[in-house]
This record gives structure tokens, sequence and C-alpha cells, in this order.
């Protein structure tokens, strides 16, 4: 396994609202290996962004974290002041943020928010070099006609310049990890192809370590290396991207993958897709967080947390189904029943 240069452990965050407490994250322990994309898959509201804004400290100010620590480079990212991370942010670990309207400076040209940022950075930089260097940025990223769009507002451009807009301001610093938060969401499906196989030449040629949070299962059979499944505010499976596929262990990842459509499957299948919806994270389910979805629950899933159980050397699975004393009859995971292709190594 190659060097660890991200490390999550047991993290926490909620939020202070009107309402109450918002435990958003109530555990999440991952790594980030060097040279490696790793998918953070899952529905609206389980975390995803929220884990990976908690990495770069942007969260709003009614955020908090309870326990746990984010490790980089030997100092654990919570507990640094505002001037250490502002070393981090940007220079060493950047991000791509959902919708680049949003992130993007309305009155400020593309071209100079570009070289804002690396100057800011690389502050030994003159002006015209930092000028030439968001330039060649732009044509990088295969921006056309980089030298005129250099001048033009974020309005000026289409949504899927503006992302390559926003890959640019990202790459600018030569950062170690990028974490891009579902940077294709808003795109057609043509410019998010472009957009997908950009980033993954950008990450190979620059040896980068990418998070890279989406819901879309063929985006992350396309170009991850592995995949964190997240729900609730939990992790519920994680593996390599043939771990996840070929062998889905919990019984939340069979329900994606049933909702999906396959290129091979009988036209007359009808889909099948998770009924409900997920918890409320105001006031999270004591067990498993799946549990009111899932056709397999037990008694157990709904009075205490599942353990974390190895699947094989690459893939672990929190799913009560996977313990040895779990009985067979209607168990997905066991060998000879219904879905026994699902199984654990």
């Amino acid at each position: 396994m190659s060097e660890t240069v991200l490390k999550i452990e047991n993290l926490h965050t909620s939020f202070r609202t009107r309402a109450g407490e918002v435990q958003a994250v109530r555990g999440v322990s991952l790594e980030l290996h060097r040279g490696e994309v790793l998918g953070i898959v899952g529905e609206s509201g389980c975390g995803k962004s929220v884990t990976a804004m908690s990495v770069l400290k942007v969260l709003p100010e009614n955020a908090y974290h309870t326990e746990g620590e984010i490790l980089f480079d030997g100092k654990n990212l919570l507990k640094i002041s505002a001037k250490e991370m502002r070393k981090v942010r940007g220079k060493r670990i950047s991000m791509i943020f959902q919708d680049p309207m949003t992130s993007l400076d309305p009155l400020m040209k593309v071209g100079r928010q570009i070289e804002e940022g690396i100057r800011q950075n690389l502050p030994k930089l003159t002006r015209d070099e930092a000028r030439a260097k968001a330039l060649a940025l732009l044509k990088r990223v295969r921006i056309p006609d980089a030298e005129r769009r250099y001048d033009c507002y974020p309005h000026e451009l289409s949504g899927g310049m503006r992302q390559r807009v926003m890959i640019a301001m990202a790459l600018s610093c030569d950062p170690e990890i990028l974490i891009a938060d579902e940077p294709t969401t808003a795109l057609d499906v043509t410019i998010q192809n472009q957009i997908l196989l950009l980033l993954r030449e950008m990450c190979r040629e620059m040896d980068l370590s990418v998070i890279f949070i989406t819901h879309d299962l063929g985006v992350v059979a396309e170009l991850c290396d592995r995949v964190v499944v997240l729900y609730g505010g939990l992790v519920m499976e994680q593996g390599s991207t043939d771990d996840i596929f070929d062998h889905p262990s919990h019984p939340y990842t069979m329900g994606l993958m049933s909702s999906v459509p396959q290129l091979d499957q009988d036209k007359a299948r009808r889909l099948s897709p998770i009924p409900g919806s997920p918890p409320s994270l105001l006031q999270p389910p004591e067990g498993c967080p799946f549990r009111a979805r899932c056709r397999y629950a037990r008694n157990i899933c709904g009075r205490l947390r599942p353990e974390t159980v190895r699947c094989s050397q690459t893939h672990t699975s929190a799913c009560w189904l996977l313990a040895p004393e779990a009985p067979a009859d209607g168990n997905p995971f066991r060998e000879g029943k219904e879905n026994s292709s699902h199984g654990a190594e």
C-alpha cells in the first residue's frame, strides 16, 4: 500500500441550529494514499461535503467538531492556528466546489481571480509572472482563446468553461491534495465527460492525491481507485473500486447499485429505488442509520451500531449481517442464499 498523505480519524462534525444540534458527521474514518483517487459516495445529506470542508476548515461559523483528528504532514489540522492553516489551504490542499457561479467573484475577471490566488500563495512572483502563470493554466485546462477569456467575467463563460477556471485555480499552486466536490453536477453529459477526462489527465501529470465527492456511480467507476460509501454521517463500506462494484457488502451499497441502470440489463427489468428517506441527523438513530430502509434489517440493527468487519485485505463493511453469528436465513451475504453473489470474499 502506498504512503498515506491524509488520515481522517473518528471525525464528528455538528452544526448549531435553532432546532438543535445537527450531527452531520458522526465518526468518519478514512485514509487517502499518495497518487490515488478516492471516491466518496452517498445520497445528499450523508456527510460527504461536510467531511471535505472539515479538512480545509471552510465550514460556516455554526459548525464545530466534537471528536476526531484530521492528520496531514504530521499535524492535526483541527488544532492548528488560522495562520498555519493559510499555509495549507490552497497551497498544499485545494478544492473545487460544486457550483462555480457561487465560488467565483461575479465582479472580477476570471484571469484576475486566478492571478490573485497565485500571488497570495506565491508572494515572490511579480504581477507579470503571476499573469503569465494564470494564462498558462487557462491554456492547460483547454479553455479556447485563453487570452480573450482571461478578461471575461464569470457570467460571460459557459458552465463548462467556468468549471475549467475553477480547476485552473485549484491547481495554480501545485497542491499535493485536490478535493473535488461534485464538480460535474450542473453540467450536461458531454461536458461532464470532458471535465472528468481533464481531471484524470491533470492528476496523472501532477501526481495528485484526489478526494472525489459524487453521487454518480458511473463517475466513480470511471475515475476512482478506492471508494468510501457514506450514509447518515457514517462510513457504511469502503474498498477498492472492484471490491465495491463486484462484491458490494452492505445493503445500502447494494441498493445504490440496483437503482442505477446497467448497459447489459434486460430492457423490461425495472430499476429498484431505495424506499424511504435518509434519517434526520437532528435525532440520528441509535443503531444502523440504514435500518428503516433495509429489507434485511434485524432487531439488533435498531439497538446497536454495527461493528466494522474486514471482508478482505482491501475491503471493510459495517453491517450486522456480516457478523460471524449472523443467521444465514434471508442473509444476502451467506453462500447458497439469494443474492449470494454479493457476499464478502
